[in-house]
């Protein structure tokens, strides 16, 4: 009887086992679908616009940015194969009517080198194996440059560039809970305050945690919400903080300051 019992709980150890596996396999297949299937093309969005929308989404987005720069560049390849052979059947014939041989040749490939389309593909197969290598070894998800220029284009136009500038007033700063977690309000949007940058503020050190965004509080519209550092976490980046900071207005980029930050950080 004990070894009919025995060989009795270990079929039943074994079913529910199997039954876990099977319950898992099911879980994390949404995350599949969605890194392999949909999150290639999500990786071209910049990150703001994933954080405002996609947050919930069960994505792994350094594998979908790994695969998304394979795509672009491989769709890169392929786009300056095709370009050459529109660009020799039809600039060729003008060309070899001004130009005898051998120089043809040599003036109809400068002329293409030179070209803005080819300039644009050979960038795009160059961001892609870029955005590939920063999935890869750093994990990280960066956007195709033309979406993060639309982005940052929206986010002037939302801050209200061209319209009359908010009165500047002191950072309001309230502690709340036993945890000592900081909520800061301010007039304006601090770029740099992203997760897990740490600020030091009257001796203390505090991870930022998100970003929240209120129109009708007109005065100060932009909410950050941050929590102590715990002793035993690592510092990651250290930026001094003083409510009054915001008081000394500083100039926002020009478009091409923009795009030649953009470009900085993509290739640094």
């Amino acid at each position: 009887m004990r070894s009919g019992g025995w060989h009795f709980r270990a079929g039943v150890s074994r079913e529910a086992c199997s039954l876990r596996v099977l319950r898992l396999s099911f879980q994390e297949r949404p995350i599949a679908v969605w890194t392999y299937l949909a999150g290639p093309f999500l990786a071209f969005l910049p990150t703001r616009w994933r954080s405002a929308y996609l947050s919930e989404a069960p994505v792994n987005w350094g594998r979908a940015t790994l695969l998304s720069g394979i795509i672009e560049s491989i769709t890169a390849i392929a786009a300056l194969v095709v370009w050459y052979s529109v660009f020799v059947t039809r600039a060729g014939p003008a060309i070899e009517r001004h130009f005898a041989w051998p120089y043809s040749g040599e003036t109809g490939l400068l002329s293409l080198y030179m070209h803005p389309v080819t300039w644009m593909i050979c960038y795009f197969g160059l961001e892609g194996a870029v955005r590939m290598l920063a999935g890869l070894v750093s994990d990280e998800a960066p956007g195709t440059l033309p979406l993060a220029l639309v982005d940052r284009a929206a986010w002037i136009i939302r801050q209200g560039e061209w319209r009359s500038k908010p009165t500047l007033v002191r950072d309001k700063v309230e502690r709340r809970g036993e945890s000592r977690e900081l909520r800061i309000a301010s007039c304006r949007a601090k770029e740099h305050w992203k997760y897990p940058l740490t600020i030091r503020y009257k001796g203390e050190f505090f991870q930022v945690q998100g970003e929240e965004h209120f129109s009708a509080e007109r005065s100060r519209p932009h909410v950050y919400r941050l929590k102590k550092l715990p002793a035993n976490e690592i510092i990651k980046g250290l930026k001094e903080y003083d409510p009054e900071n915001v008081l000394h207005e500083e100039k926002l980029p020009g478009f091409f300051a923009t795009v030649a930050g953009e470009l900085k950080k993509k290739w640094s």
